[in-house]
């Protein structure tokens, strides 16, 4: 197949909005290279969730009936949530209403990953430990990716999908304005099988498909049933309110960020939780213990210029080098609302159709991706900024306080601009944007 469009595409990143990137491109005619730092796709992850607002786009790039039709694995959840005390009673504070049945989709990252791989079109050339250092404008005009294997790969427009720790993001805005720090959340995470489970006595009631949100002082738990069922995903959450938003300090430090733990580590911190929760906890093996990271404040911009090369970046120049990030290399965020996959997946499908477009050429490419830029930072800084907000009011320190009347009119209706975001409608933004500067000519 000839591709429709005279510019070539590399992905660096393999992850969920990487591939979801190169499989909506791919099979409109487009030829991507994907280069993964890993020795595969999908080695490694925890449990997550994808909303309403992601699972509408998937379908609308013909994917999602792919992802169904491959796995048993992925459990179908209502796109609603009940909040209860920690402590016992286990009374609820807060369930948020799903009125239109929206549905979201709970999975592991590695099986959904799998997934993604195995409906990789032909014309996606997928290249493996590939660490990328450097991103540089060549002198030809395109972009220039110089890897650890001592490789290089030119192409005419790079998408960053690397990650929080993005190698890109860091390439394009400099180590020094890097806005990724440490939160000050910690987080138990923890997959436990549902006989296991049953076996401590835990109540079916709260093995159920809905998520479960229990409310501490200055922690909080979410529990989401998995892989069919059979798995209960525990996250369990506490904060050092005082030492939180610090910079993330020297990549040296990183690898600190996931650390083993004991059982006994979060029965301690849990202490004070009732029955029904302890018996989940105590039935948690091979804990990992998180120290949560995200890019607060939030970027302003999503593309920005490459270096040149033997040359030192211009501060805030935007002109004629294709670079562009999505997904947590563009906003990783606090997970409390579980958005942050489905808020990259958006982002996706903004940018294929805004490439997509019939009137995109090489030409216009930087136009067209500030254009991306300008629609797609309010909502990404808005999912992030109510990320943490609801994570404050879980552990107390919402802007009304600490009772249960108090956190119960701090969570009213906040999930609704998640789950119920147009993105087709950002896409016309975006275009309204390029017709408007003369990029684009009005039909």
């Amino acid at each position: 197949m000839t591709s429709p469009k005279d510019f070539t595409v590399a992905v660096v990143g393999g992850g969920i909005v990487g591939l979801t990137c190169a499989i909506a491109l791919a099979r409109a005619g487009v030829d991507v290279d994907v280069f993964e730092a890993a020795s595969k796709y999908g080695d490694v992850g925890a449990g997550i969730g994808l909303g309403a607002n992601a699972l509408r786009v998937l379908k609308d790039v013909d994917i999602l009936d792919d992802i169904m039709a491959r796995s048993e694995s992925l459990q179908a959840f209502q796109n609603s949530v009940k909040f209860v005390r920690g402590t016992e009673p286990h009374d609820t504070i807060y369930e948020h209403p799903n009125e239109d049945n929206m549905e979201g989709l709970a999975f592991h990252r590695a099986a959904f990953l799998a997934i993604l791989a195995s409906i990789l079109p032909s014309n996606v050339r997928s290249h493996f430990n590939k660490r990328c250092i450097t991103v540089s404008e060549a002198r030809n005009g395109r972009v220039q990716l110089s890897f650890a294997d001592n490789s290089v790969h030119e192409v005419d427009l790079v998408i960053g999908a690397d990650g929080i720790k993005s190698a890109v993001r860091t390439q394009v805005f400099g180590a020094k304005d890097d806005r990724l720090v440490n939160t000050g959340t910690s987080a138990y995470r923890a997959l436990i099988p549902t006989q296991r489970l049953k076996g401590a006595g835990v109540k079916d009631e709260l093995l159920q498909s809905e998520p479960r949100c229990y409310l501490g002082q200055e922690k909080h738990i979410i529990a989401l049933s998995i892989m069919g069922g059979s798995v209960l995903n525990l996250v369990a959450f506490t904060t050092d309110f005082a030492h939180a938003m610090i910079p993330a300090g020297p990549q040296a430090s990183w690898p600190a960020w996931v650390a083993p733990a004991t059982q006994e580590e979060v029965l301690a911190d849990f202490e004070d939780f009732g029955p029904d929760v302890r018996h989940m906890l105590e039935s948690t093996e091979d804990v990992n213990k998180w120290s949560i990271h995200g890019l607060y404040p939030p970027l302003e911009c999503h593309v920005s210029a490459a270096k040149a090369d033997g040359e030192s970046k211009v501060e805030g120049s935007l002109d004629k080098c294709n670079v562009v990030l999505v997904g947590d290399s563009a906003h990783a965020m606090l997970p409390h609302m579980g958005a942050g996959a489905s808020v990259g997946i958006e982002g996706a499908y903004v940018l294929k159709s805004l490439l997509l477009h019939p009137q995109t050429q090489r030409t216009n490419l930087s136009d067209v991706l500030r254009a991306y830029s300008t629609v797609r930072v309010p909502r990404a800084h808005f999912v992030a900024t109510s990320s943490k907000h609801v994570g404050d009011v879980y552990e107390g320190h919402g802007p009304s306080g600490p009772s249960d009347a108090q956190r119960r009119r701090d969570l009213e209706r906040r999930w609704d601009a998640v789950w119920g975001y147009d993105a087709q409608a950002e896409v016309a933004r975006a275009v309204e944007i390029l017709e408007e500067s003369g990029v684009f000519q009005r039909n």
